[in-house]
C-alpha cells in the first residue's frame, strides 16, 4: 500500500522537534547520543590532521577572515559555513564516524555545524545537545522513511546498492538534518526552520562514484555547510519552500518515490527512537563498515611470521570494495583484499595501516597478489546482517558477521572512550582527554558547554 502524503510533514516534524525537552528523553537514547557526539568529536579532532583537509585548508585559506571562526587546531579564520564544510569533512575523512541503519553518516553533517556555531558564541549546552538529537533523528528517519526504494535500488547491483540512482546517504539527508539542527541552534521560529529545512531539500546531492576518493568527504563536509547556509539565508529572509518533504516533486518523491513512509517522519521525531532502535555501530577501524567485519574475520588468521600462500575472501555483492590493487589510503580504505591482507599480515589495524608507504610495501603488494575475492549473492548485502568468509590454502576457515562496536556486539563504554583518547592523543593529554569527555557527557549541565568549547578553541 502506497503510504499516503502528509500535506503538513515538514511543518508537523519541526513543531515536534521544538517541543523536544532534554528531561524526556529515554535516557537510553540521550546516553547514546551523548556517545555518538563524543566519538564524532573525536574522529573529527583526528581528521582534522588528514591530508584531505590540509588540501581543503590551503584552498580555503583565501577566503580567510578577520571576522570568522577560529579553524580548530591552527590559526586559518574563516566563515562558520566554510568551517562547518571542513570540519564536516575531517569527521568523515577516514570513514571512522558512527554508522546508522539504512546506512547513512548522520553525524558529520549535524555535528559540524554545531561546532562552528558553538565557536561564535551561539546557545547553551542545553540547546546545542537539542538540536544535536534533532538534526539526527530527522537524517535517520528519512533514511528509514525511503527504504522501500532502497530494496528495489538495491537489487539493481550497478550502482551504490543502498539508495536511489547512486546518491551517497549522507549527501542527500545530510543537509536536511544540518538545516533542522542549525536552526534549533540559531533560535529561529518554525516557519524559518520549515523554509530552511526547503532550501536545504535543494541542495541535496553526492553521487556514489567518489567512494574511494577524497571527494566522498565532501558530500558530507558540504552537506554540513549546505544546511548552515540554508538557515543563514532564511533568517536573513531568503524565502523558500514549506514543505521541503513532502510537496510536489519534494525530497520525499525525488529520493523516496512512491513508498516513502511520511508517517516514519512524525512519529520517529516523537519518540526519538534512531539512538536504541537500531542504534549507532561505532567503528573500531578508520575503513568502511563492510571492512570491519572483513577486518575482524581476517584477523582471526594472523600467526606472527606465517603467511598463507593463499587466500580467498567471501563476501556480499558489494561492487565498490572490490579493489584488488588499492591505488591510494582513500581506496585502500574501501578494499576488502586491501584490509583483510592488512589484518593477516600484521595482525592490527589502525591509521598507519593506511599510510602510502604500508600500501606500496612489498609485503603488501605481495599478499595481495595472493589475495581472491569472491562476492556472493547468498550473503545479505546489508551491514546488520552480512557476513565474510576467509579461507586459506591450509585450511583454516573464519567466518565474522560483526565487529566490537557492531549493532550486535556493542562496544562498551570503556572501549568508546579510549576511542575517544586515541583519536585526540596527538592534541590532548590523556587527561584533557578524558576531562573533554565527561564536559560532553554532560554538554547539558552547568558550564560544561563553555568548558568544551574553550577546550577546543585551544587545541
Amino acid at each position: 500500500m502506497l503510504a499516503i502524503s502528509s500535506a503538513n510533514t515538514t511543518k508537523e516534524v519541526v513543531q515536534i522537534a521544538e517541543r523536544i525537552q532534554l528531561n524526556q528523553i529515554d535516557p537510553a537514547a540521550l546516553l547514546s547520543a551523548k556517545k555518538i557526539m563524543r566519538d564524532g568529536l573525536g574522529v573529527l579532532i583526528l581528521g582534522l590532521q588528514h591530508e584531505t583537509i590540509d588540501l581543503l585548508k590551503k584552498y580555503f585559506a583565501q577566503n580567510e577572515t578577520v571576522q570568522g571562526v577560529q579553524l580548530l587546531g591552527g590559526s586559518l579564520k574563516l566563515s562558520k559555513t566554510d568551517a562547518a564544510f571542513i570540519y564536516g569533512c575531517a569527521i568523515h575523512s577516514m570513514d571512522f564516524e558512527p554508522m546508522f541503519l539504512p546506512p547513512t553518516h548522520a553525524v558529520s553533517p549535524v555535528l559540524a555545524p554545531l561546532i562552528a556555531l558553538a565557536q561564535s558564541g551561539e546557545g547553551s549546552g542545553e540547546l546545542f545537545l537539542k538540536a544535536f538529537v534533532a538534526g539526527i533523528q530527522l537524517e535517520a528517519d528519512l533514511r528509514k522513511a525511503a527504504v522501500a526504494s532502497d530494496v528495489i535500488a538495491a537489487q539493481k547491483e550497478n550502482h551504490f546498492p543502498f539508495d536511489r540512482h547512486g546518491f551517497h546517504p549522507p549527501g542527500t539527508v545530510g543537509p536536511m538534518g544540518s538545516a533542522m539542527a542549525s536552526s534549533i541552534l540559531l533560535e529561529m521560529n518554525n516557519e524559518k526552520k520549515e523554509m530552511a529545512i526547503g532550501h536545504a531539500a535543494s541542495r541535496s546531492s553526492g553521487l556514489s562514484v567518489n567512494i574511494g576518493t577524497m571527494t566522498k568527504a565532501t558530500h558530507c563536509g558540504a552537506a554540513a555547510r549546505s544546511g548552515l547556509e540554508s538557515a543563514f539565508l532564511v533568517n536573513n529572509g531568503l524565502t523558500a519552500s514549506n514543505n521541503g518533504i513532502e510537496g510536489p516533486s519534494g525530497w520525499a518523491h525525488v529520493f523516496g518515490g512512491e513508498e516513502f513512509n511520511f508517517n516514519q517522519i512524525i512519529t520517529g521525531m516523537q519518540q526519538l527512537d534512531c539512538f536504541t532502535s537500531p542504534g549507532f555501530a561505532f567503528k573500531k577501524w578508520p575503513a568502511h563498515t563492510a571492512m570491519q567485519i572483513a577486518i575482524d574475520a581476517g584477523l582471526q588468521h594472523y600467526s606472527e611470521g606465517i603467511i598463507p600462500k593463499e587466500i580467498t575472501i567471501i563476501t556480499p555483492v558489494f561492487k565498490y570494495c572490490n579493489r584488488p590493487f588499492p591505488k591510494d589510503s582513500d581506496e585502500a580504505r574501501f578494499s576488502f583484499q586491501y584490509n583483510v591482507a592488512v589484518a593477516i599480515l600484521d595482525g592490527r589495524i589502525d591509521d598507519d595501516s593506511f599510510s602510502e608507504s604500508k600500501l606500496r610495501s612489498k609485503e603488501v603488494q605481495h599478499i595481495l597478489f595472493r589475495t581472491n575475492l569472491k562476492m556472493s549473492r547468498d550473503i545479505p548485502a546489508d551491514f546488520g546482517k552480512m557476513s565474510v568468509i576467509i579461507k586459506t590454502n591450509d585450511g583454516r576457515r573464519s567466518i565474522s558477521d560483526s565487529w566490537s562496536g557492531h549493532w550486535k556486539r556493542p562496544a562498551t563504554e570503556e572501549q568508546l572512550l579510549n576511542k575517544f583518547i586515541r583519536c585526540t592523543q596527538q592534541k590532548w593529554s590523556k587527561n584533557e582527554a578524558i576531562k573533554a569527555s565527561k564536559f560532553i557527557m554532560n554538554i547539558e549541565h552547568g558550564d560544561n558547554y563553555q568548558e568544551l568549547i574553550s577546550l577546543l578553541n585551544n587545541l
